[in-house]
């Protein structure tokens, strides 16, 4: 209508980082609540929540939080990825790139196989009346699929 001026709220964008030390070895951490943390205190009531782990051995995904699908899932994966095989990535006479003084001690070719696999090292979960829309066994998981390591999550949330 002529005479009316839109009011536009400004988008906003909050990002968090947290560090913690994993227990190694297809180890699964929860980390719904501190996500849910985040996004309460970004002020954002709608809009979308990345969660990122810059690491490539590795992931974030959303599935359900349940002892018997986890045991299941690493059997799953030591199946289809053993640890104990030859990887090109774990051949110092072969391999010539990013390499890392800690990485030549302990082979992770199998880690780097498993994240392939598994996909995204990112999950985006939109966010609904201030909180993450997650269905109800829904949790956000951080898998470990290399060995005890010192790692680090971030959070972005954007909207309104």
């Amino acid at each position: 209508m002529p005479g009316l001026i839109a009011r536009v709220q400004p988008m906003k964008i909050h990002q968090e980082e947290r560090h913690f030390r994993t227990k190694g070895g297809l180890h699964i951490t929860d980390i719904t609540d501190d996500v849910r943390q985040i996004v309460a205190e970004s002020g954002v009531t709608d809009g979308i929540c990345l969660v990122y782990s810059p690491h490539t051995t590795c992931c974030v995904r959303v599935n359900e939080f349940e002892n018997g699908m986890f045991e299941d899932f690493a059997r799953l994966l030591r199946r289809l990825i053993p640890h104990d095989t030859y990887y090109a990535h774990d051949d110092w006479d072969r391999r010539t790139e990013n390499i890392c003084e800690e990485d030549m001690e302990i082979g992770n070719g199998h880690s780097h196989c498993m994240s392939m696999l598994l996909g995204s090292s990112s999950e985006s979960v939109p966010v609904a009346d201030g909180d993450l829309a997650l269905g109800t066994w829904q949790r956000v998981l951080f898998i470990e699929l290399d060995r005890e390591r010192d790692r680090r999550w971030l959070v972005k949330v954007v909207g309104n």
